[in-house]
């Protein structure tokens, strides 16, 4: 159970991100969940959108070179150190977390997961009862 994350490079500069996630509204695209690394001159951004098709579409009609990951969407257990939960059983599984970035506009506290063993990751914490979800997450 994996969703679309939405990655692009853009240059590291006053108003690009504004610029991106402008167009994307323009076109009733929201941006759920938003991930930025600067190295410089250049920033990766990693979106999770209500639309990662029409989102890929727009960007790519902006001229970016865009591109797609299947990650994981987590709900944080709701008490004291839920997020260490998470993070202990991915620890317990042998799987490293290659970002991590929460949601933006859901009810529940939600993480973006991208790891390195995707299917091992979604059996290890189905396994230990966290809720995990599907596109249903773009519509929230």
């Amino acid at each position: 159970m994996t969703i679309k994350e939405v990655v692009l490079k853009v240059q590291n500069r006053p108003g690009d991100l504004a610029r991106v996630v402008a167009h994307l509204y323009e076109n009733d695209v929201q941006v759920l969940a938003l991930w930025v690394g600067t190295e410089k001159k250049k920033a990766t951004l990693r979106f999770i959108t209500s639309d990662p098709e029409s989102a890929t579409s727009v960007l790519t009609g902006l001229g970016f070179k865009v591109g797609t990951s299947d990650v994981i969407a987590a709900q944080i257990p709701d008490h004291p150190g839920g997020l260490n939960t998470i993070l202990k059983i991915l620890q317990s599984g042998g799987i490293n977390i290659l970002h991590i970035y929460p949601c933006l506009q859901t009810q529940d506290a939600v993480l973006i997961l991208e790891v390195d063993k995707t299917e091992e990751a979604l059996k290890v914490l189905e396994n230990n009862w966290i809720s995990l979800y599907d596109e249903r997450l773009y519509n929230m």
